[in-house]
């Protein structure tokens, strides 16, 4: 889970222990559905990192695909802070702007030939994914460019319904994620007018990392 519905921060205080919330509940089973398909994206691209958290996966995509320039967008600003430490912590090289926003205030010429959104869709509902989220990030992209997609889906497996029930609680309790349950974001992504190219399952089936390309 990410950031929040309305388009604002409220993960600021939950951002020192997200990650060790995630790792005691998965493991490194979220960081490893993440980096599947990191290799599909060419070297020297230039590329949006939309709700990236803590810079796990920025770190990755630095050392991996050099890309030409990444756009770390980010609505918590203490969630772009820890990002920023570990990169320059870890000595990792490439050209990243950090901003503190929301996806609703791309600008409208800014476009990239790959958007990546971990953890991002789940977090709203179908009605503000359909209407504002998805068009503003298909936007974005280049013509021909691709969109990584790694996020939770609907499972019928009762443990799993349990977990994903108690995480959206969780969420909407301590940081104010307006979304009762999870979307159907990949039929969503294909009304919007995108391909899926590759689907691999991941953490038993209850999260999906997908490749997507514009049509």
């Amino acid at each position: 889970m990410g950031k929040t519905t309305r388009f604002s921060s409220t993960f600021d205080w939950i951002a020192p222990v997200y990650d060790l919330l995630a790792s005691v509940v998965f493991g490194r089973k979220l960081q490893q559905a993440q980096v599947v398909f990191l290799p599909t994206i060419p070297q020297n691209a230039s590329v949006l990192l939309a709700g990236g958290g803590t810079g796990w996966l920025l770190e990755q995509l630095l050392v991996e695909r050099n890309p030409r320039r990444v756009l770390y967008l980010e609505a918590s600003a203490q969630m772009v802070a820890l990002t920023s430490q570990r990169i320059i912590q870890k000595a990792v090289l490439g050209t990243v702007e950090y901003r503190v926003d929301t996806i609703m205030h791309l600008h409208k010429d800014e476009q990239f030939d790959i958007v990546i959104t971990p953890f991002l869709l789940d977090l709203f509902p179908e009605e503000t994914l359909q209407s504002t989220l998805l068009p503003q990030l298909r936007n974005a992209l280049k013509p021909n460019g691709i969109w990584l997609v790694t996020d939770f889906v609907v499972t019928d497996v009762w443990w799993q319904k349990t977990l994903l029930w108690t995480m959206i609680r969780f969420f909407r309790l301590t940081a104010g994620i307006g979304t009762t349950q999870l979307a159907d974001w990949q039929r969503l992504l294909a009304e919007a007018g995108l391909s899926l190219q590759k689907r691999q399952p991941c953490v038993g089936g209850m999260v999906s990392t997908e490749v997507w390309h514009l049509k």
